[in-house]
């Protein structure tokens, strides 16, 4: 038994008795714990009261097949984030492509092989993880963030992302259906921090594209309307580089050097280069020093 898997929960959802009662045995023996489904509407029923780490979910089934299910599933913000894998003795183009667009992460094909099916669930689930904890920083430092998968569905976004997108006219209900078409035609030829304004909106949105991590599409949104620049009104008054002037901006707004290499897509040992440079130049020795006079200028314009 694997110890390293006992807080994880994998959800089996498959209708033939013998498959559940097999893949209850092998995945407990890696240290899992296991829940189990003998139909799809039994596993939306068990969603409702836990949430997995990961679903492992049969194809094909009577009356509501995995497909529906996964579409189901997924119509719960809650289990969003969570992992689905596929399992199928179909080998066709359209059953994979079905699969992924039902919001699947894998599909594995019958008959199983344990070995390869725990590695790809190991996986799976430290991607999600990774996922949830990127989702969360960015919650928490307060930035308007979406991501997007190849298809262009959008697979979450932070709080401000939502409220901006609300406020511009589209509901956040109405995302996942307004959307991917937008998406899916910018993803394919992105660049670096490429700036795209998403139409119908008012007032207008523009979203920047910051990276791809765990095999999304990262962007910032925010909303364009006439502003001071704070961070190149402490330039000017500061004699600081560009760089310099966005980090005491956000030195002024409270933000950690942990923050600060988040929202800048740099080091903290870099943060900390520009810091040193700054203090210098403001002839100040700390950041409490340094936010103060820049919140006074800030104030004032």
């Amino acid at each position: 038994m694997n110890d390293e898997n006992e807080d994880e929960i994998v959800l089996v959802v498959d209708d033939s008795p013998d498959t559940v009662s097999m893949l209850n045995d092998a995945l407990d023996n890696e240290g899992f714990s296991v829940l189990v489904a003998l139909s799809g509407m039994q596993a939306v029923s068990i969603c409702k009261k836990i949430k997995p780490d990961l679903i492992l979910l049969d194809a094909v089934m009577p009356e509501m097949d995995g497909f529906e299910t996964c579409k189901t599933l997924k119509q719960n913000p809650d289990l969003e984030s969570v992992p689905v894998i596929f399992m199928t003795g179909l080998d066709s183009e359209n059953t994979v492509e079905s699969s992924f667009n039902s919001g699947a992460a894998d599909y594995i094909q019958k008959p199983i092989r344990i070995k390869e099916l725990v590695a790809r669930i190991k996986t799976h689930i430290k991607k999600s993880r990774q996922i949830t904890m990127s989702r969360e920083l960015l919650d928490s430092v307060g930035l308007s963030s979406i991501a997007v998968d190849n298809n262009g569905n959008i697979k979450w976004m932070t709080p401000k992302a939502g409220q901006l997108l609300d406020k511009s006219g589209i509901k956040k209900i109405d995302v996942v259906g307004t959307l991917p078409g937008f998406f899916k035609k910018i993803t394919v030829k992105l660049e670096e921090k490429m700036e795209i304004t998403i139409p119908d909106t008012d007032p207008k949105l523009t979203l920047k594209y910051d990276n791809k991590k765990n095999d999304l599409f990262i962007f910032s949104i925010s909303e364009d309307k006439p502003k001071v620049d704070e961070s190149k009104l402490l330039c000017d008054h500061f004699s600081l580089t560009e760089r310099e002037g966005e980090v005491l901006y956000w030195v002024s707004q409270g933000k950690s050097n942990k923050e600060l290499a988040m929202i800048l897509g740099i080091s903290p040992r870099t943060v900390n280069k520009h810091l040193e440079s700054v203090f210098e130049k403001m002839l100040v020795e700390n950041r409490t020093s340094a936010a103060n006079m820049a919140l006074k200028v800030i104030n004032q314009k």
